[in-house]
């Protein structure tokens, strides 16, 4: 009875056996990818006749002096603050409110192009132009308009802050609004009440309006009078 065969003997390719498996093997795969192949090719002919490709053969040829230019450059204290900058400046367009942001915009370009309308013989325009742009509507709701923007922008943000503020201030506020995250219920409705009872009753927009009017009118009525004295 014929013993069972324990040692296997592999079938050795030749070398130009080889060669030719490999050749087909890269002919089949430049078949599988003809577009992205093509595509790629227009792509560094387009980098060729804008002189891209030159470029960057200069950088790579002189690679150990401009990766050295690179590594002082990013060592500079001016590098690391830009880059913190722009990380913040991110953050901050990340809390704006575009929704509400349009309408101010669009009032700005209006008021941009009103400007750029206006002729000399209005820019030459006295007190008594100004008196009578008091009764117009739109110039009464652009004081309206400016007096909420100035009581907004007076209002305090401190809690918000993320660019005015050191790293460790930052880290210490963190811990504190989580130590102040355990108050019960109750002390935080009484603050809620004790802040509501201090708070002053709020004016109306239209009475703030007519306030900075009248205030307006009388300040120029005084260099009016001055000029109508010194006529007599």
């Amino acid at each position: 009875m014929a013993k069972a065969t324990k040692v296997i003997h592999r079938i050795e390719l030749s070398e130009e056996e080889k060669r030719k498996r490999d050749l087909e093997s890269i002919e089949n795969t430049l078949l599988e990818n003809k577009e992205v192949i093509e595509e790629t090719f227009e792509i560094l002919k387009h980098m060729q006749d804008k002189g891209v490709l030159t470029l960057l053969n200069g950088m790579f040829g002189q690679g150990d002096k401009v990766l050295d230019i690179l590594v002082k450059t990013a060592d500079k204290p001016e590098t690391a603050n830009s880059i913190k900058n722009l990380l913040l400046m991110f953050g901050t367009l990340g809390t704006l409110n575009v929704q509400q942001l349009e309408p101010m915009i669009l009032k700005l370009n209006t008021g941009i192009a009103r400007v750029a309308e206006l002729s000399e013989s209005e820019e030459k325009a006295g007190y008594m132009t100004l008196l009578k742009s008091l009764n117009d509507p739109e110039f009464k709701r652009s004081i309206a308009v400016a007096t909420t923007f100035l009581k907004g922008l007076g209002e305090k943000q401190d809690d918000l802050e993320r660019t005015t503020q050191r790293p460790e201030n930052q880290t210490e506020q963190l811990h504190e609004s989580m130590e102040g995250s355990d108050i019960t219920a109750d002390d935080s409705t009484k603050e809620v009440t004790s802040s509501s009872q201090k708070k002053p009753p709020s004016t109306s927009k239209g009475g703030n309006s007519w306030m900075l009017v009248v205030a307006g009118v009388t300040l120029l009525s005084i260099p009016l009078s001055m000029m109508f004295k010194k006529n007599k």
